[in-house]
């Protein structure tokens, strides 16, 4: 049966009208190209010989070029603009109008910049990732600013030509985040730096100390891959539409939702959360992606409306679900049976308690949600300033470990761990904010979903997860990317993004895990 979304409105496409019909087949052609680019890039991450980026530069760049092609035929605009005069009318369903201002953002984009730049791009970010992995493993910035510098110099140009109202970086962030700019970002995060910097400080102060031993010993990665798939299938992921690889940094892709979704998570043997924590939220994305309505398929519409309202998911399971103690009432099992040598006299609470100490960290995937935030707000600013041009990427190491300093009181001892640590500065910018927005978004739906299920915790705690999923994908998951991401969240909520519920979320959190009393 068809998923159908919160309206009753099933995603189907008017295929009956001529004009849908030729944009259909126009767009799930350019999409197969792109699945296609996806899946060399799965390749490049997980598994290619280190010899082969050479090729694999030219052939993404030939990809792009292809795409970028078919993206600006003159006759698809010609197309456009006649449907764009009609699609409004009642006998047009939500998903032919999203699937008409898709089209028409993409031929937008593709028609202000030039193929040149295009396979320009594509060939640097292949590059440069080659180099990131490189400057990573050799604490070696140098080796890699280069690279950034060209990165930086396209994007900049990409965003120039792309246009925008106030600054260049908007530009950028609309490509991840469609609709916000920089000013209305830094309103969101306005609160939660504050909250999160005050709420950090009286946890300093509180004395109090979580031992996170358990977390910490010998962990075969065998045994951790099993757990991993274990955990990944108890909260619904299907293996039949999808797998589980290792890389250097964890992340999701598609090619071809909701039939083909896969993750990566990246493992220790001497700390277990790396990669069980990474399955949680990689599979948060990967739930998203599989839950679209299977006529979205080979089209833009399958998938997450944002990076933000995506990362909204993997938070949700892995934080806001997965650091619960009710969540782990019956998963701690499954972890005990995968080391039952090392968890088999370990408390629950015990257990629950290390996942969740609050501890200033250098690295943003591991870190706590407390801090988490503050690690984005350095990320998104550097951007800001970088992609604006009042600074040079020869100072980031320097500015990167003063932000450390300012916002999370340490410093990094090198490279490595600093301002190397994340790839995606490889492949460009403007990205960073849909963490923290996820995070906003993420305890504004459990919100929603606390006021529709008041028995949500029991549930949990009796292992059941199968109604948060189905209600999502019922309302949220199989309707995709058709609703831009404010009125999504109005859908879903009520209301449009609003960081207090996140406040609201970290504070009662926080204060009970760290006995504090309530501010006055």
């Amino acid at each position: 049966m068809m998923s159908e979304n919160n309206s009753g409105e099933t995603m189907q496409f008017t295929t009956s009208d001529e004009r849908i019909s030729t944009l259909l087949k126009r767009v799930q052609e350019t999409t197969d190209l792109l699945k296609l680019e996806a899946l060399a890039s799965w390749d490049q991450h997980t598994q290619m010989p280190e010899r082969a980026g050479e090729a694999r530069m030219h052939q993404v760049a030939t990809l792009d070029g292809i795409i970028h092609e078919r993206q600006s035929d003159p006759a698809l605009g010609k197309l456009l603009q006649e449907l764009e005069g009609v699609v409004s009318q009642s006998r047009f369903t939500d998903a032919d109008r999203s699937l008409v201002r898709h089209a028409r953002r993409s031929y937008d984009q593709a028609t202000k910049l030039p193929p040149e730049l295009v396979e320009e791009r594509a060939k640097v970010a292949v590059a440069s990732l080659e180099s990131w992995v490189k400057a990573r493993q050799n604490n070696d910035f140098a080796s890699f600013a280069p690279w950034l510098q060209r990165t930086v110099h396209l994007q900049r140009e990409i965003a120039d030509r792309l246009g925008y109202t106030e600054t260049r970086f908007d530009a950028l962030i609309d490509l991840h985040d469609p609709g916000l700019t920089a000013s209305e970002v830094e309103a969101l995060f306005v609160p939660i730096r504050d909250v999160s910097t005050r709420l950090l400080k009286r946890i300093q102060a509180s004395g109090k100390t979580i031992d996170t031993a358990c977390l910490f010993g010998n962990f075969p990665i065998s045994q951790q891959e099993a757990l991993c798939k274990k955990m990944a299938a108890s909260v619904g992921y299907d293996f039949t539409r999808g797998m589980i690889a290792s890389s250097a940094h964890p992340f999701m892709i598609d090619f071809g939702t909701p039939l083909d979704v896969r993750f990566t998570v990246r493992y220790s043997e001497q700390f277990l959360p790396m990669a069980l924590m990474a399955a949680l939220h990689e599979g948060g994305h990967a739930l998203y992606e599989q839950g679209s309505a299977p006529s979205l398929l080979r089209t833009p519409l399958a998938g997450g409306a944002s990076s933000g309202i995506h990362e909204s998911q993997s938070r949700l399971w892995e934080n806001v679900i997965g650091r619960s103690e009710p969540f782990w009432q019956k998963k701690f099992a499954l972890v005990q049976e995968a080391f039952p040598q090392h968890f088999a006299e370990v408390p629950l609470p015990t257990f629950v308690q290390a996942l969740n100490k609050v501890e200033p960290s250098l690295i943003r995937v591991e870190a706590d949600e407390v801090t988490y935030n503050l690690h984005i707000m350095v990320r998104f600013e550097l951007e800001k300033v970088l992609v604006n041009g009042e600074i040079s990427v020869e100072s980031l190491p320097r500015l990167w470990n003063e932000k450390y300093r300012e916002y999370l009181g340490i410093e990094p001892e090198n490279d490595t761990v600093g301002v190397l640590q994340d790839m995606h500065w490889s492949d460009g910018f403007g990205g960073f904010q849909g963490y923290t927005i996820g995070n906003i978004c993420a305890a504004q739906i459990f919100k929603k979903l606390q006021s529709e299920f008041p028995d949500l915790k029991e549930r949990l705690a009796g292992g059941d997860t199968s109604f948060i999923l189905q209600w999502l994908s019922e309302h949220m998951y199989s309707i995709g990317a058709t609703y831009l991401p404010q009125d999504l969240m109005v859908r879903l909520t009520g209301e449009s993004m609003n960081p207090n519920y996140l406040l609201s979320y970290l504070t009662g959190k926080f204060e009970k895990i760290y006995d504090l009393s309530p501010e006055s």
